[in-house]
């Protein structure tokens, strides 16, 4: 309960207008040829979202906006299965809340593009509208050799005739249906299945990859019931891959429910990347490709590299002490507009609401997190976040208030800015820098991007850009110093750190 009174459970509720105009652009970018191609969308489908780094904040708020999010209980179950975060080397993925009314896999994939859900049934419209206006023969074709395959079909050597065939596709095209009479699961809507996951992923033109444990299991004892073949690879075949997106959706299902799996934006080294394996009795098996004819089965590892950007990446397994090369599906990272960006104006809101609570609920529990003195140095490192400044991917440190140094610079710039005479400006300068010195003695650092005081009488560079490896111009004097060799650090480096600045240099004697 707490957390629902603090934040909002749906980023859409943090910028309505926003959500707004999602759902308005959404149909209008549906594309619905007349000559029996399937509908689909001409740009949406690119966008995918990407929450906010959560690690700034005390472990109680954290807990709590975690609550308010994420579905826990799916995100245990598919780790405890080995479906989820098993390989450490690539980016952790987490489930985002969405409705179990039954269209939650409309949900699912709506929100991993847009951040909103399918409320207003753009996408379910759209999938019943194929299904039922366009030529689904081939759709039929390969659902029927899907089902031929199974195991069901196996074990019990049922024999369908054209009639059965055909009464069981318009059954499935019928549980696609926007229509709201509760059945007999209780939901607003039918629950989907696999091809409709497959119809959906040709809409989007953009691969769909389902993580899901292989059995039914018992809540309570965890004990397999039936095997689920939900999980695995639903790629766009109908689309030739070069008019396809290459990044995939990756959903989540457990207890018979979709959730969005997204990306925390965070420093960290691992890859963004999601495996196209899975954790199997100590060995690592290749994810199901659905829906694949015999002749395409045979070139399935052609088809994985044409549809996705495909990496290889040495996966180490602590149970065994081996190292493995296992296939990655690399994903796409925030790339939504502004104007329809609801991740950024949540997070907003979330920074507001922190204040708030460290106002009220937080201030007797914050001597509690806080980090003993003697180990402030190293929690500063692993805990390293992106800087604070906008639109800056530069990592920050405590050293600059949660800034990189350039965006510390500026904002001290416009601290002094804002004084009114340089009277004033001296003064400031005074009580930022904590001197006692006298103006006479004061000068302005000689680094030509820094305005940051000069303690000593005979020095010409700040503490800080000593701190940082140098400068690039003094007195006049041309001395050009190299970047750091960290990739994506715009400070610059010294021979100290063997090319790297001071922060990069001990963030990699920690993590190599």
């Amino acid at each position: 309960m707490a957390a629902q009174q603090i934040l909002p459970k749906d980023l859409y509720m943090s910028n309505m207008l926003k959500a707004v105009k999602i759902r308005e652009r959404a149909p209008q970018d549906i594309e619905k040829p007349s000559n029996g191609i399937i509908h689909h969308f001409r740009t949406m489908h690119r966008y995918t979202i990407e929450l906010f780094m959560i690690c700034q904040f005390c472990t109680r708020f954290r807990d709590i906006l975690q609550k308010t999010l994420f579905n826990r209980s799916m995100q245990v179950a598919l780790e405890s299965q080995k479906k989820l975060n098993a390989c450490k080397e690539v980016k952790k993925l987490v489930p985002l809340r969405t409705n179990g009314d039954g269209n939650c896999l409309m949900h699912a994939a709506s929100m991993y593009m847009w951040g909103v859900q399918d409320t207003d049934l753009v996408l379910r419209k759209t999938l019943h509208n194929v299904l039922k206006t366009t030529d689904t023969r081939n759709f039929k074709f390969r659902w029927q050799l899907e089902c031929v395959k199974s195991t069901v079909f196996q074990q019990t050597e049922l024999q369908y005739d054209t009639r059965n065939w055909d009464d069981e596709w318009e059954h499935l095209v019928n549980m696609a249906s926007t229509d709201t009479s509760v059945g007999h699961s209780g939901l607003q809507y039918n629950c989907l299945e696999e091809i409709h996951i497959f119809v959906l992923a040709n809409i989007l033109r953009r691969t769909i990859i389902v993580l899901a444990d292989n059995m039914f299991r018992s809540l309570e004892s965890g004990s397999s019931f039936s095997p689920l073949n939900v999980g695995g690879i639903y790629l766009p075949l109908h689309w030739p891959a070069q008019e396809c997106y290459k990044y995939p959706i990756i959903l989540g299902y457990d207890s018979q429910h979709f959730e969005p799996l997204v990306t925390i934006k965070d420093t960290g080294p691992e890859i963004r990347a999601v495996p196209l394996v899975f954790s199997e009795k100590g060995k690592f098996e290749d994810m199901k490709v659905h829906f694949l004819t015999d002749h395409e089965e045979k070139s399935r590892e052609k088809l994985l590299k044409q549809y996705l950007h495909v990496l290889e990446v040495p996966v180490y397994s602590l149970e065994y002490g081996t190292t493995h090369l296992v296939n990655t599906a690399r994903l796409d990272e925030n790339n939504l507009p502004k104007d329809i960006n609801l991740v950024e104006d949540y997070y907003q809101l979330v920074q507001h609401e922190y204040k708030r609570w460290q106002e009220t609920k937080g201030v007797n529990s914050s001597r509690s997190n806080r980090v003993p003195q003697s180990n402030v140095s190293v929690a500063a490192f692993k805990n390293m976040s992106r800087c604070f400044g906008r639109e800056c991917s530069t990592l920050g440190s405590t050293m600059f208030e949660g800034f990189c140094q350039r965006c510390f610079i500026e904002a001290q710039n416009q601290r002094y800015q804002a004084a009114r005479s340089p009277e004033e400006r001296i003064q400031r300068q005074t009580e930022i820098s904590g001197q006692d010195q006298t103006a006479n003695h004061m000068k302005i650092c000689a680094r030509d991007v820094c305005r940051n005081l000069v303690t000593g009488k005979n020095d010409e560079l700040c503490e800080q850009c000593k701190h940082r490896g140098g400068h690039n111009k003094v007195s006049g004097e041309d001395t050009p110093k190299l970047r750091c060799r960290a990739p994506g650090c715009d400070h610059f480096g010294n021979n100290k750190c063997n090319g790297y600045c001071n922060e990069c240099y001990q963030f990699k004697q920690m993590y190599g």
